[in-house]
């Protein structure tokens, strides 16, 4: 089976490499040469800005099955960065379903396009476009259902939860309470008990390569654990962690701050259609992320 592979170097596409196995023949889409856990990667030379750079060798490659993660500019989530993802991801479908004979793609959406504050979030439910990150994604996955669909190709839209682990962005809620930790300052946030559905990225990487090989229907599954956790619970995790009472944690359990939102992933179609679920809780990934980052406890 060949897979074509884009955003290897993201944060969650860094970690798909751990779950390929030798009998895959997986191509990446990136700029240079790149070695993967000491193995050197197929490499098509381009990227997604200059489309007509490799799309002539996509073309040759032919690939069965493609993970479209790449989406450039994250936390810019401005009508310009919106759209321009929005042209891309768009034009590498096209290319992949009328030129490549591609017969299942894969691509990564957002629980942002539930944009319900409270409760479980299902996969029937109708999309909230109420950001133009959000416009873009749910365009994106209209315009790739539709393409597919007419060539009978398989189209998977993961909408991923709150994605955490080693390799995320400095900015994110974990690494940003982190940062605060070890600077032994009382973490600043706004709202405490607002609790939502975090994942552990190399339980989504799983997912995503499972979902390659195996045969699932055309449609939008969740990743999530179909659990929410308060942000003083997550607080709570990294002190122990880091070897500490959960002093800060208690702190912000006892603020009395109404919470905006506590939502979560329904994963009953996942699971079923996947036969898949989660190996690592939170307390475990953020045990692995603390060790990972080599915080000084």
């Amino acid at each position: 089976m060949k897979i074509f592979v884009t955003g290897i170097t993201g944060f969650v596409g860094s970690h798909l490499w751990d779950f390929f196995n030798s009998s895959d023949k997986v191509y990446v889409l990136a700029r240079s040469p790149l070695e993967l856990n000491g193995r050197k990667a197929k490499v098509v030379k381009g990227d997604l800005n200059t489309p007509a750079e490799f799309f002539n060798e996509l073309k040759e490659i032919k690939p069965d099955v493609c993970i479209h993660l790449a989406w450039e500019g994250i936390p810019d989530f401005s009508y310009e960065k919106s759209f321009k993802n929005l042209q891309q991801g768009a034009a590498l479908l096209r290319c992949l379903v009328e030129e490549c004979g591609c017969r299942k793609i894969i691509v990564g959406g957002t629980c942002f396009e539930y944009g319900k504050p409270f409760g479980a979030c299902r996969e029937d439910e109708e999309a909230a476009v109420n950001s133009y990150f959000v416009w873009a994604k749910h365009s994106l996955y209209n315009f790739g259902k539709l393409l597919a669909s007419k060539d009978n190709v398989s189209f998977i839209w993961f909408r991923f939860f709150y994605v955490y682990g080693p390799g995320q962005r400095g900015g994110s809620l974990i690494p940003t309470l982190a940062d605060t930790l070890i600077k032994n300052e009382f973490p600043a946030v706004k709202t405490p008990l607002n609790a939502n559905d975090f994942i552990y990225v190399k339980d989504v990487a799983e997912a995503l390569v499972l979902a390659a090989r195996k045969e699932i229907p055309t449609g939008i599954y969740n990743l999530g654990t179909g659990v929410s956790v308060p942000v003083w619970k997550v607080c709570e995790h990294l002190e122990k962690s880091m070897g500490r009472d959960p002093l800060y944690a208690k702190r912000l359990r006892e603020a009395h701050v109404q919470p905006t939102a506590n939502y979560w992933a329904d994963m009953s179609k996942s699971a079923g259609t996947l036969s898949w679920s989660p190996r690592i809780k939170i307390e475990e990934g953020i045990r692995q992320y603390v060790k990972s980052m080599e915080i000084k406890v």
